[in-house]
């Protein structure tokens, strides 16, 4: 009898062992588990920050090919008009004359971009915008340049930027930001804050 009784005892004992033992274990497995979840959505926001950077960057290098094959254009027709003996003129609307259009470019539209999502990814020339600028404001060369409209392009995430234009030399100045979006804003406070140059700062540094 006692020896039954002992082994009862005996196996309580185990039991509670095993349990404390595995309160124990999961107790430290949860513990596992939040620096993991902690770790894992630093991470997540490092990888989407990463992300975000090179859709821009995408975006970006897309948007200058677009304003130097405008560019290009530009050369290209006036060498072709003086080989043909017509007159050396540059168009009104620097989209003229395009073997290709950009995406997004809208032929009829006359103002520029909302910010708005149905105006996103949008090309336009508004003429008659800009007046006069100095070739530092334009950010080439030229000392009389006269801007007879601008070149607007609408990003993804809403932010507006232009070029302007000038038909009498046929140049295309430097870009500007007109709009910056919500997004872009915070994207930009996060690059001063690790150190980095936002876009603003390297367009001032180009000519």
């Amino acid at each position: 009898m006692n020896c039954l009784a002992m082994k009862t005892e005996n196996r309580s004992e185990r039991m509670k062992t095993f349990l404390n033992r595995a309160d124990k274990e999961d107790g430290f497995t949860l513990i596992e588990l939040i620096m993991v979840i902690v770790v894992l959505g630093i991470l997540a926001t490092t990888a989407i920050q990463k992300m975000i950077t090179a859709s821009e960057q995408a975006e970006i290098t897309a948007e200058d090919t677009t304003v130097d094959v405008l560019r290009n254009n530009l050369v290209n027709n006036l060498g072709i008009d003086l080989l043909n003996g017509l007159p050396a003129e540059f168009p009104a609307d620097p989209f003229e004359n395009l073997s290709k259009v950009p995406e997004g470019y809208d032929r009829r539209r006359t103002f520029q971009p909302t910010g708005e999502d149905e105006d996103a990814e949008i090309w336009v020339f508004v003429k008659g915008a800009g007046g006069n600028l100095t070739a530092e404001e334009a950010g080439t060369t030229l000392t009389d340049f006269q801007s007879s409209g601008e070149i607007y392009h609408q990003r993804k995430d809403g932010t507006i930027v232009k070029w302007p234009y000038d038909s009498s030399n046929g140049v295309i100045g430097k870009k500007q930001i007109d709009r910056t979006s919500a997004i872009k804003e915070e994207a930009e406070r996060a690059k001063e804050r690790r150190g980095e140059l936002t876009e603003k700062e390297r367009l001032k540094k180009t000519r």
